[in-house]
């Protein structure tokens, strides 16, 4: 891991190197530079994930500085130092993508802390981003596995779930069967009949109130699905499973 300071003053510069515990954090590369023109050619060609940088400098301050490493979309975390408790430059660091601000004279224990969070970050973006395709295709077919668990009762459409994640209809149709083998109609139909299998273990709920439960406002249709995915009837099923039990508690 790489950082870089960026101060016009030598004596801040070597003051950070000797203030920040670089071992701990496993940085083993530091570069130094007194203005924000020679620090654009060293981050350009170094890529440091820890940039400080001073906003009082000559040719190019601090500020120009933050916007030109905001426009590159360098993978970094700047941590911001000034002598100047002066909101327009606290506004300026946040908004250019500053990842914190820090006053001088700096207290070492706020700088290790301040580096500490910049790092972990900088590897949670990291790993986010090197996620692959084929990783975050396969996170958001699960994502829409997850809704249809959580909402089979509502009347799932194809086209709105389209809708939802913004992808085509055809796109999630192919990557639904890959990952599970069936339609996501049908998918929808098998989560449906799994809650109502449970629920016509209930001897006091009617037929067509297990159907409203899984989403048939048609107990007749809600039937007629249960017997094609089952091979029985409700009734059948739920006369089949009191049986079971009646026999499983004469033998305890």
């Amino acid at each position: 891991m790489k950082a870089i300071i960026i101060d016009d003053e030598k004596h801040v510069r070597e003051g950070l190197l000797l203030l920040a515990d670089w071992d701990r954090f496993h940085v083993t590369t530091v570069l130094e530079a007194a203005d924000g023109h020679e620090a654009m050619d060293l981050i350009l060609k170094h890529k440091p994930e820890i940039i400080f940088t001073d906003m009082n400098m000559p040719r190019c301050d601090g500020i120009e500085l933050l916007k030109k490493i905001h426009t590159t979309k360098l993978n970094a975390k700047v941590i911001v130092i000034s002598g100047y408790d002066d909101f327009k430059y606290t506004k300026n660091a946040i908004t250019c993508g500053g990842f914190d601000y820090l006053l001088k004279p700096i207290n070492p224990t706020e700088l290790n802390d301040t580096i500490q969070r910049a790092i972990t970050e900088w590897k949670e973006q990291n790993k986010a981003i090197s996620i692959s395709p084929v990783e975050k295709e396969k996170n958001t077919v699960q994502q829409i596995e997850e809704y249809i668990r959580l909402n089979f009762r509502e009347d799932i459409k194809l086209q709105d779930i389209a809708n939802r994640f913004f992808l085509s209809r055809e796109y999630i149709s192919r990557k639904f069967k890959q990952e599970y083998q069936e339609t996501l109609i049908d998918y929808v139909t098998k989560v449906r009949m799994e809650h109502a299998k449970q629920l016509l273990r209930n001897p006091v709920l009617k037929i067509y109130e297990v159907a409203e439960e899984v989403g048939y406002q048609n107990d007749k249709y809600f039937i007629k699905v249960f017997k094609k995915m089952e091979g029985i009837t409700p009734k059948e099923f739920r006369n089949i499973t009191a049986k079971k039990i009646y026999d499983n508690n004469r033998r305890i």
